[in-house]
């Protein structure tokens, strides 16, 4: 039987998460704040080239 790493790697990082959630709620909050953070910042770089290119 072949494991399927798309399907295995998000489901290992899901309970390595949670792991880490349920020892360090502060911590995981502070690193879920800032992925949210970086996640913004690069969408609205993307969306600025997307305008730039089609001016």
């Amino acid at each position: 039987m072949l494991v399927r790493p798309r399907k295995v790697l998000p489901t290992v990082l899901t309970i390595c998460v949670l792991l880490y959630a349920m020892n360090d709620p502060e911590g995981a909050a502070t690193v879920v704040k800032a992925a949210v953070h970086l996640l913004m910042s690069a969408s609205e770089s993307f969306t600025r080239f997307v305008q730039t290119m089609s001016n």
